[in-house]
């Protein structure tokens, strides 16, 4: 249970990241923030895998936290923006 742990945690945060570096969050906002959500709350729902690695999990907890107010912020600037502003 503990590898496919890491496998699903390392998934995610490679995926967020390929989406932050490549294409700098300007699409997939929505699902970006459903992913960070997921992410913090598999990473601190299991109780095993938080006692063993604290650090890694507070590393983990924050970055999906810092994701998802990034892309919150462009989802409602991109979303309210009148369309001659852009």
């Amino acid at each position: 249970m503990e590898l496919f742990q890491y496998i699903w945690i390392g998934f995610m945060l490679l995926l967020l990241l390929y989406r932050m570096i490549f294409q700098k969050f300007k699409k997939h906002n929505r699902e970006n923030i459903g992913l960070s959500a997921i992410l913090i709350i598999f990473t601190g729902s299991s109780y095993t895998f938080t006692q063993m690695n604290l650090i890694f999990v507070i590393i983990v907890i924050a970055v999906a936290a810092y994701f998802a107010v990034w892309n919150s912020i462009l989802f409602v600037r991109n979303g309210y923006e009148p369309e001659r502003l852009k």
